[in-house]
């Protein structure tokens, strides 16, 4: 907020009035500010004369419900009805960039927390000035004017105008440069429970929302790609003469990730790969499978590593140590199989380009446009549509479907739709990393914790990304996210990270390092519980400092009667607590075993993100959360056989089924801290609490993902 300044401007022959932030530049002289100004389209809200109010928005609406609580945040300090508010996709501009550095993106839970505040100044800024205009007309103090349900009333005389006759009137109003605005417990819309926004759930289910795949474009055609399946294989020679010849197919052409077919329809074009004869050049990844790599990851395990984190003597501790601990977790490479393939529609028209891009970072993806198709910033228009899911899978940091849709399009003067199958975007990456960890607990005579050594060996996430900056000194942020900086009071550390190469390509994943973290830790501190002979949850809290851990816990056994639990044979109850994107979640896993199989009956979820905006979104997070995180223990991997994968659709694949899903009961506490995510600390808790329960039941503690029970 330090470097923004209120802007506004008025169009009465436009009949709109818009409002949002102009963002000086570090670097440029007075004289571009003006220049800014007038080029940059930078509104977050438009009112026009009919009354009609939009909001314009930088975060991608790919299901987490962002839409719905930032309108709610505007509506509240506006004094609309919230349910009345139009949601339109910001263009691609400086003024939406993210609080992280210069770039649209959407990830990290991170919208409403990095947003929330800007959206309700610019809300009450708008307020006091509607306010303040009705006054002079009514020839009132502002105080004898309020405003309510999209309009401003006198008061005393009880006459009205809506916003929308005040418009042209706006302009002649200073903007308040820091508005107040209301406090969180004084709030009518935020801070209680809504549904989706009305006008974006209506929308999605009568099939009027505009996803990627629903883009249709006058002249536009389709294009499918033939991928190499081996990882890092490339192509040699191809023969594609029958494939032209079909009916329906425009052109073939040979793209850096492959073979693309343009055709009339996207059936045709997918028909005619089926016709291309090709020659790979394999590489040496051919020869490598799964098994394989989990050789190599164990001889990395026996090697020195970068240190994530050492602090007193850890060897020292485990030579005075009364029992020791440790263990080996695997994690599979995991895909993110969003329900809306991977799409992008491109029309470079000599030096204009279009786009539809469902790209979560509209600033990379612009960038690559620029470079692909060599189109100066002002000659290209973006366009972003609704986002079928993406759990960081349409962040690519490789820019592989934007790169593939550009490279397509490129000087073929027509729109062109390129879709990749259910079975590309499985078998091609980006995945979760694969890891290999260990972990070696101390425990003196109290069975108390005195040091704590674990080692995580994986592929870098961020490594030569343009989020280099998360890895440096031979450690990847993903490692390390979650581990390093646990919140048990533990005296002695040494805890290190291995980077392995490969061509398969990886990528965060809902809740990216915590996936491999909260198990790592949990299920340990669990297993020292257990040794010590001591309660799971009053284990933990007596190793926790910060009030927030310990009312979680205590919260969650409340909500679960963790102390007058049911013993049951073959029934076991598991806790996890995990820290991630800046809000803290507990969770109990009720668990039922059978013969070589196991149900997952009930999960109770704490979650204390600050405070819930919208309290029922929060839930829905919760829940979409700890479903999500079960795939990955019932079943969910990608394994490697001759350098390619295994899997290819969600039958081979499989995500969490209805029959699944346990009952999840939530509760929310607001605490009144630093404000954090919702959209992915549902997801690590979970991924330890079951295991945990598990062993409960069976005395057996599952370290492979997913759980094999044999």
């Amino acid at each position: 907020m330090e470097r923004r300044e209120f802007l506004k401007t008025s169009s009465v022959a436009a009949s709109a009035f818009v409002i949002g932030f102009y963002i000086p530049t570090k670097t440029r002289a007075s004289d571009a500010k003006a220049k800014e100004k007038v080029l940059q389209p930078n509104s977050f809200v438009e009112i026009s004369s009919d009354n009609t109010i939009n909001f314009i928005m930088g975060q991608v609406e790919m299901g987490q419900g962002t839409y719905t609580t930032l309108a709610m945040c505007i509506a509240e300090e506006l004094n609309v009805d919230w349910e009345e508010i139009n949601i339109k996709a910001a263009p691609v501009a400086p003024v939406y960039n993210h609080v992280w550095g210069p770039l649209m993106i959407t990830g990290g839970s991170s919208s409403i927390w990095a947003k929330q505040l800007e959206m309700r100044k610019i809300g009450a800024a708008l307020n006091i000035m509607i306010k303040e205009v009705a006054s002079k007309k009514w020839k009132v103090r502002t105080y004898d004017v309020e405003t309510k349900n999209s309009k401003v009333i006198n008061k005393k005389t009880k006459e009205e105008f809506t916003f929308g006759e005040l418009i042209a009137d706006l302009a002649s109003i200073k903007v308040p440069n820091d508005p107040k605005i209301k406090d969180l417990k004084d709030c009518k819309i935020v801070g209680k429970a809504h549904s989706r926004h009305p006008k974006e759930a209506w929308a999605k289910v009568t099939g009027k929302a505009e996803f990627g795949l629903d883009v249709r474009v006058e002249g536009m055609k389709y294009a499918a790609v033939l991928h190499p399946s081996v990882f890092g294989s490339k192509v040699k020679s191809f023969d594609a003469k029958k494939a032209e010849k079909r009916d329906g197919v425009i052109k073939v052409k040979q793209i850096p990730s492959g073979i693309a077919v343009i055709a009339d329809t996207w059936f045709v074009a997918k028909e005619a790969l089926k016709d291309i004869t090709v020659e790979w050049d394999l590489g040496e990844f051919a020869k490598v499978s799964t098994s394989d790599m989990d050789k190599e990851y164990a001889l990395a395990m026996e090697k020195d590593g970068a240190s994530m984190r050492k602090d007193g003597d850890s060897v020292k501790a485990f030579k005075e140590a009364k029992n020791t601990i440790e263990l080996d977790y695997d994690f599979p490479f995991l895909a993110h199989a969003a329900m809306e393939p991977l799409d992008f529609v491109a029309h470079h028209d000599k030096n204009k380009a279009t786009v539809w891009s469902t790209a979560q970072s509209q600033t990379l993806a612009f960038g690559a446009i620029m470079k692909v198709l060599g189109t100066k910033p002002e000659n290209i228009t973006y366009h972003t549509p609704f986002l079928g899911g993406a759990f960081g899978r349409r962040g690519a940091i490789n820019l592989d479907f934007v790169l593939e849709g550009l490279f397509v399009a490129k000087d073929e003067g027509y729109p062109i739709m390129t879709l990749w199958t259910r079975e590309d975007d499985i078998k091609l990456g980006s995945y979760r990393p694969k890891y290999k960890n260990k972990v070696k607990l101390s425990l003196d005579d109290n069975g108390d914790i005195t040091a704590f050594d674990a080692k995580v060996v994986s592929q870098s996430i961020f490594k030569g990304s343009p989020f280099a900056f998360a890895y440096a000194n031979g450690v990847d942020g993903a490692q390390k996210e979650g581990l390093v900086d646990h919140p048990y009071s533990i005296d002695n550390h040494d805890m290190q990270a291995y980077i392995m190469e490969s061509p398969i390509p990886v990528l965060w994943w809902r809740s990216v390092g915590h996936t491999q973290s909260a198990q790592t830790l949990e299920c340990s501190i669990d297993q020292a519980a257990h040794i010590a002979k001591k309660d799971p949850i009053e284990y933990r809290k007596s190793m926790l400092t910060d009030k927030r851990f310990i009312n979680l816990l205590d919260d969650v056994a409340s909500k679960a009667d963790w102390k007058n639990r049911k013993i049951e044979k073959n029934v076991g109850y598991g806790v996890a607590i995990v820290k991630s994107f800046g809000s803290i979640c507990a969770q109990i896993a009720k668990v039922r075993v059978t013969k070589n199989d196991y149900k997952v009956e009930k999960v109770w979820c704490s979650i204390d993100c600050g405070f819930a905006f919208n309290p029922q979104n929060v839930e829905n997070q919760m829940i979409s959360g700890i479903n999500f995180g079960l795939a990955t223990l019932l079943s969910s991997e990608i394994t490697i056989k001759d350098g390619a994968t295994v899997q290819s659709n969600f039958y081979d694949y499989t995500v969490t089924r209805i029959s699944d899903v346990p009952d999840i009961e939530v509760s929310i506490i607001n605490s009144g801290e630093k404000i954090g995510g919702i959209g992915e600390p549902g997801t690590p808790p979970i991924l330890a609490a079951v295991p945990n329960a598990i062993f409960d039941a069976t005395g057996k503690l599952y370290t492979s993902m997913p759980i094999k029970m044999v």
